[in-house]
């Protein structure tokens, strides 16, 4: 089986513009010195603005004077990658595979590495940082929000876990094709904090502490928490 963890950083959140861009081809096997990365590629992209650029600290003077037939080379290669995997991964597919299925004018079959993935990571719900992932399996950061640091990140986390990957890809494949359902958490003003605390996030408009979750996980997650809910 081979995988494409992708990574990108952008100028914005709510109106976002790639500027970056990073793929590593990752091949799983049952034997482990048939596991590992095979091809590395990334770029950055032109953009005129980067309101983002504290974070990732990619100015856009830096995108717009590299050589373009460099982001030209790259993106067609990633066109070509997708071919050689079975998936794309990214660690928040929620919010990087639209923007990459956008800019290659695809539909990848994306698995998300923080959501799908069962790492035995001990989070209360499932939202966390790569960088608290990779600091938990003992892996050293450097340097992070650039889009190949990040993807180097998560290739060393799969890189941790060689000898249990196959039943770990397999079974993220079967929590990705599991609907996601969205609930309500069954609370009040004066224990709010429960429905907080638990992952669940205010929706003003509904007035409703809500959660999305994969039907596969719905009974698992319930048993944890010390209030009823609700599926809308």
């Amino acid at each position: 089986m081979k995988l494409l963890i992708i990574d990108t950083e952008t100028t914005d959140i709510n109106d976002a513009k790639v500027c970056e861009i990073a793929a590593t081809l990752y091949q799983v096997s049952d034997n482990v010195r048939e596991t590992g990365a095979i091809c590395s590629i990334s770029t950055v992209l032109p953009v005129t603005e980067n309101p983002a650029e504290f974070v990732n600290g990619i100015s856009p003077e830096l995108t717009l004077n590299a050589p373009g037939w460099i982001a030209q080379i790259f993106v067609e290669t990633l066109n070509k990658m997708p071919n050689a995997a079975d998936y794309a991964i990214a660690f928040n597919a929620e919010f990087d595979a639209p923007l990459v299925d956008k800019l290659l004018n695809t539909n990848l079959n994306w698995l998300c590495a923080m959501k799908d993935f069962d790492w035995g990571y001990p989070t209360k719900n499932d939202s966390y940082k790569l960088t608290d992932l990779a600091l938990w399996m003992g892996i050293g950061i450097s340097t992070v929000h650039r889009a190949g640091d990040d993807v180097r990140l998560l290739v060393e986390c799969f890189n941790r876990r060689k000898q249990q990957l196959p039943q770990i890809v397999n079974q993220a494949v079967f929590v990705a094709n599991s609907p996601i359902i969205e609930f309500k958490a069954m609370v009040g003003y004066d224990n709010r904090e429960l429905a907080k605390t638990a992952g669940f996030y205010w929706d003003g408009d509904r007035k409703l502490w809500t959660k999305k979750l994969r039907e596969c996980r719905f009974d698992e997650f319930v048993k944890t928490l010390k209030f009823g809910v609700e599926v809308i």
